[in-house]
């Protein structure tokens, strides 16, 4: 039985289909690919999304805060109610 699904490939090589949905390419299935002329337009959602994913992949990535850290939040901090920035 073959199955069709239309979508985009992302630019770290992932496919995702035009519902969301997760498709996982079975191993050791013959398969035909189509490469379309027409570009597709990114949704907000799929915007939203992929910046999400980066910033998990950022935190998850990141090193812990010191010691130092928590002794300043302790102290508490006070900002200005304007700020140039």
């Amino acid at each position: 039985m073959a199955q069709t699904y239309q979508g985009y490939f992302q630019e770290d090589g992932r496919f995702v289909s035009d519902n969301d949905i997760l498709v996982a390419l079975p191993i050791k299935r013959r398969a035909i690919v189509v490469i379309f002329d027409d570009e597709i337009k990114i949704t907000k959602a799929q915007k939203q999304r992929k910046a999400f994913e980066e910033f998990n992949r950022a935190v998850s990535q990141a090193e812990p805060l010191g010691s130092e850290f928590d002794e300043i939040i302790n102290q508490g901090i006070n900002l200005p109610k304007e700020m140039n920035l």
